[in-house]
């Protein structure tokens, strides 16, 4: 059972005779599902944000809830029972309810609690018996307070949103190419538009970001849109040379520096990428002797080849990357202070794709489409297929969702990737993912089962098929689904 009974089930015309010739169970049956709903009922009551008042038909007040009591200051043991005669002009300007029970409309004015003088939207409701009697008036307390607190966060929304578009129209402006990143979310329009920004400046970057965020893509973002785009673009790996080779790689050597060199030497990637850039990925693998050498040449603009007495001009622009908070490397004195704050003239933090949400659904679109050409396939995605995709933390970042979207593209024996092929990839991923997360099993679960049971829906159009489908009663699968939604509103 969820957080409250299933209301449907609940009989407008019960008949207590017939329940009374079922006997004494049957009543006491009936008994418990009402006062389960009585207090389904008052809770939603009492905990309602919105302020709830109710008088009957005689203008007699017979229920408040908290909300009410802490906008207008006027407890319930204050007013319960008595008249709004009495109440209106002392505690309220005047009262909704008695316009009701003069005009049998509904009203919606505007209050001024007198102890509190706080204000508020009142929408009073009557209720009428079978014979057009009011025997009620329900009335919705709105706070000013709130309507004021929802219309500051629409109009602060309003100023970001009018703030991307700006920050797109910037890019359009400068004619900037944006297919490789397809971005959806603000928090990577952000970044996008702090790498417009600097990508004409020559200056050092560093680019920070959990692996597969897409650090190199932005490394060729930046050139592509400076003033060195018709140059070289040199790209290495620190984290993926070996240590006593990091240096020869970047600075070269003379012929006979060291055992194994080439007779007439070796330009290093500094003098290669002369006039262009260098992007230097995991730069926090580079030992601390090499990043001494890589400050000089990035101080003094020359670069000395080992063996070598003369120091050589270069002109090229340093674009660093890294997985690893570095500062904190700075502390731990496994990095350099002085060349990390050398690096770190423009940082650009590329968020993990789990925290652009709004990113997953553009890029599956884009893979599965890059990959249904490649294989000369034709698959799509389930609305629900997208919902996995949406909810799944993504440890592996946009490298790990390609590669998802590559495998489902090859390995689906459908047209139409379903939910069940996403989840039996899931388990995968959660098995191969170090660190596992404190998860509700029952929950889990539950979620599961709505999951099948909307695709299958979706895929076969009504309750009825799904049922066969799903082997499974049709009234069980009906309320199971109608639980599991309610259970999800809920708890969202």
């Amino acid at each position: 059972m969820g957080l409250y009974p299933d209301f449907s089930q609940y009989n407008d015309d019960l008949d207590i005779d017939a329940l009374a010739e079922q006997g004494v169970d049957a009543l006491k049956e009936e008994l418990k599902r009402t006062r389960e709903l009585y207090k389904a009922l008052d809770t939603i009551f009492e905990d309602s944000l919105d302020g709830f008042f109710i008088t009957d038909g005689e203008g007699n007040v017979i229920m408040v809830n908290k909300s009410y009591e802490i906008m207008s200051g006027i407890k319930k043991e204050e007013i319960l029972g008595k008249n709004m005669r009495e109440l209106e002009s002392k505690l309220i300007t005047y009262s909704a309810s008695l316009i009701v029970l003069e005009t049998r409309k509904t009203v919606t004015i505007e209050q001024t609690y007198l102890r509190t003088m706080r204000k508020a939207y009142i929408t009073s409701t009557p209720v009428f018996d079978k014979d057009g009697k009011i025997i009620m008036v329900v009335s919705n307390n709105r706070d000013f307070k709130m309507i004021e607190e929802l219309r500051k966060e629409l109009t602060s929304q309003r100023e970001q949103v009018t703030e991307y578009k700006e920050k797109i129209k910037a890019l359009i402006h400068q004619n900037i190419d944006q297919s490789d990143f397809l971005v959806n979310d603000p928090k990577m329009y952000e970044v996008l538009y702090m790498a417009t920004k600097v990508a004409d400046k020559d200056t050092t970057v560093l680019i920070q970001g959990e692996t597969g965020t897409g650090k190199e893509k932005m490394a060729n973002f930046i050139h592509q849109n400076s003033m060195r785009k018709d140059n070289l673009l040199l790209s290495l790996n620190c984290g993926a040379i070996a240590k006593d080779l990091i240096e020869s790689e970047l600075f070269g050597y003379e012929g006979g520096a060291f055992t194994g060199a080439l007779a007439k030497g070796k330009r290093g990637y500094f003098e290669v990428a002369d006039g262009g850039a260098l992007f230097l990925d995991e730069i926090s693998e580079m030992p601390l002797d090499v990043q001494m050498r890589l400050l000089r040449v990035l101080q003094g603009k020359e670069v000395l080849r080992i063996g070598s007495s003369k120091p050589k001009k270069v002109d090229v622009r340093v674009i660093a990357a890294t997985n690893r908070d570095l500062l904190q490397m700075v502390e731990a004195n496994e990095f350099r202070r002085d060349l990390y704050y050398r690096l770190n003239v423009v940082r650009l933090d590329i968020p993990p794709l789990r925290e652009r949400k709004k990113d997953i659904v553009p890029l599956a679109n884009y893979y599965l489409k890059q990959f249904n050409d490649k294989f000369k396939t034709n698959k799509t995605l389930s609305a629900y297929s997208y919902k996995m995709l949406e909810e799944y933390r993504w440890p592996g970042n946009v490298r790990e969702l390609k590669n998802m979207i590559e495998k489902m593209v090859i390995l689906s024996d459908e047209n139409t990737i379903s939910m069940a092929q996403i989840w039996e990839q899931e388990s995968k991923f959660i098995k191969d993912n170090a660190s596992l997360e404190e998860i509700d099993l029952k929950d889990l679960l539950e979620q599961m089962e709505l999951q099948y049971i909307r695709d299958y829906y979706e895929a076969y159009g009504t309750l009825e098929k799904t049922a066969e489908k799903l082997h499974v009663n049709l009234k069980t699968l009906s309320r199971r689904k109608r639980y599991l939604e309610q259970k999800e509103k809920d708890n969202s």
